[in-house]
């Protein structure tokens, strides 16, 4: 996502003739409660918020054995974060890593189940109270403390996980002590590879003293313990023996949701966790590397250009040369590396001035890649010959959209006569994608209820469109409409372009519009209505 735009239109509508909210819950006995500042930052370039958050967590019980389990209660208040536009129904997972101090260092993770949400716009995000359990060290002994330095927020939404995390810049302190004492159980042991992994691959696990027959589950964990994460492993085949020997692999999410970095990898059973350092890095060991199936051949010739040690899952451009280093555009191809940053693709060599081919990743001159390649020609004469280059640059555009007037008119509606719809349509509306990624986008609407001069109210869902959209000559990509539905102050679905991973980038220029009917409630004021229905495209 690149940018937020509204736009809103006028319904307008004459006539003639004839919630609760909850009260917030009592602060829990014996729970602690600071007020920090914390800094947000947003997601999908959103930008940033800073402001003080209330916290408060009960720890449960107040003695336990090294290596015992912590029951956590939290409770936020307001976040200084925000969201652009009114969210429904948004799966989110909730979590807060605590600073460890006193009788053990280090830092655990409290994370939430996951819930669903609606998230209004503009307004701060408060999450409902939710709970966790996290395991205390080990080692730890004696009395040990927990400050709140992080929460992270995780929302699904257009099918992509969204993360805010909040860091805690300023006050804060202790929000409760928990005493360990006794004897643990034998701690459990985990290994991972030494050596750097690919994210999108799978990561040899194992390990002794484990629960047997448990459940383990593996995260993701920043060094020293913070932000844990299971959604980082995106499948795993973990399993405990019946002699405690932990054994099976995890498989790590995406290149863009695991960053190059050092990290530590977590498994917990329920009863017992350890942790072993993992290093992350998208690219192996070696430089990039191209071959051709061969390297010569007539006009017409079609190779296989392979490629190795590159990025996982980026797009890779591949191009003819001419002797002068040109690209010749209408021989290029394209193709996606995959989990292990290799690729292959077929080329035909479409020119007698081909001398090489060209392969790039995402258009970052630091990629690219030569292998000469001759053309294999006949004939002969003393004939001449003269090259002239052509140069040009294209740089990316912006997603944005116009309509075609900002009015719909129902007309007039005679109460007691006839069956009170009133059809109309709305005005056409362009959007414009001329980002040159594959990020897709959606075009959706709300709208808020009829009012008139007087008082009188017609509410938003007695008006339901079906929306149509189609993409004009030339662009790339096929637009989805939205399903038929009554509007209102939820976001509606007119129009949406899915990522498609079948090719490098969608753009273009797509209509959409809608047919609209408004249903007259029979016992309505007589009176002029008018209600705003606000497009978004983001």
């Amino acid at each position: 996502m690149t940018g937020l735009l509204a736009a809103c239109f006028v319904m307008s509508l004459s006539c003639a003739g004839a919630s609760a909210q909850a009260a917030p819950a009592a602060g829990a006995q014996g729970a602690g409660t600071v007020t920090p500042t914390v800094h947000c930052t947003l997601p999908a370039g959103q930008g940033e918020a800073t402001g003080p958050q209330q916290m408060t967590v009960e720890l449960s019980p107040a003695v336990v054995a090294p290596g015992g389990k912590v029951h956590a209660k939290v409770t936020l208040g307001p976040s200084p974060a925000t969201s652009a536009l009114p969210l429904e129904d948004v799966p989110t997972i909730p979590s807060i890593d605590l600073a460890v101090s006193g009788g053990a260092t280090g830092t655990v993770t409290v994370r939430g189940a996951e819930f669903t949400m609606d998230i209004p716009s503009g307004t701060p995000i408060e999450l409902p109270p939710y709970e966790g359990d996290f395991l205390v060290p080990a080692n730890a002994s004696g009395d040990i403390s927990f400050a709140p330095v992080r929460t992270l927020t995780q929302t699904k939404v257009l099918g992509s996980v969204f993360e805010t995390p909040c860091d805690v810049v300023d006050g804060g302190g202790s929000i409760g002590t928990v005493t360990v004492q006794g004897t643990g159980s034998e701690p459990a042991t985990l290994s991972a590879p030494a050596d750097p992994v690919r994210p999108n691959t799978a990561v040899t696990l194992g390990g002794s003293g484990w629960t047997p027959g448990g459940a383990p589950v593996p995260s993701l964990c920043a060094v020293g313990g913070g932000g844990c994460d299971p959604l980082k492993f995106r499948s795993h085949t973990l399993t405990i023996g019946g002699d405690g020997t932990l054994s099976g692999t995890a498989t790590l999410a995406e290149a863009g949701a695991v960053p190059d970095g050092t990290y530590e990898v977590k498994v917990n059973d329920g009863t017992k966790e350890a942790t072993a350092p993992l290093t992350v890095r998208a690219v192996a060991a070696g430089d990039r590397e191209i071959s051709l199936s061969r390297s010569s051949g007539p006009v017409g010739s079609v190779i296989t250009v392979n490629g190795k040690n590159y990025n996982p899952d980026r797009w890779i451009n591949v191009i003819g040369l001419d002797a002068s280093g040109t690209g010749l555009d209408d021989s290029a191809v394209y193709v996606k590396s995959g989990p292990d940053g290799t690729f292959a693709v077929e080329f035909t060599v479409v020119s007698e001035a081909v001398v090489a081919v060209q392969a790039d990743e995402g258009n970052d001159p630091a990629t690219v890649r030569t292998a000469p390649f001759t053309v294999s020609t006949g004939g002969g004469g003393d004939g001449d010959s003269a090259d002239q280059r052509l140069n040009t640059s294209v740089r990316a555009g912006t997603l944005s959209m116009v309509q075609d007037g900002d009015t719909v008119d129902f007309g007039t509606t005679v109460l007691g006569t006839g069956s009170g719809v009133q059809r109309s349509r709305l005005n056409r509306v362009e959007v414009e994608d001329a980002r040159g990624v594959d990020s897709g986008w959606s075009l959706t609407a709300t709208l808020t209820g009829f009012t008139s001069a007087d008082g009188g109210t017609i509410p938003a869902d007695a008006v339901r469109w079906t929306p149509r959209c189609v993409a004009q000559h030339g662009s790339v990509g096929v637009p989805v409409a939205g399903s038929p539905a009554a509007l209102g102050s939820g976001a509606a679905s007119l129009c949406r372009m899915d990522p498609d991973g079948s090719r490098p980038f969608t753009g273009g220029r797509f209509d959409a519009d809608a047919d609209l009917a408004l249903t007259v409630p029979g016992f309505t004021r007589p009176g002029d209505y008018s209600a705003t229905l606000t497009l978004t495209l983001l």
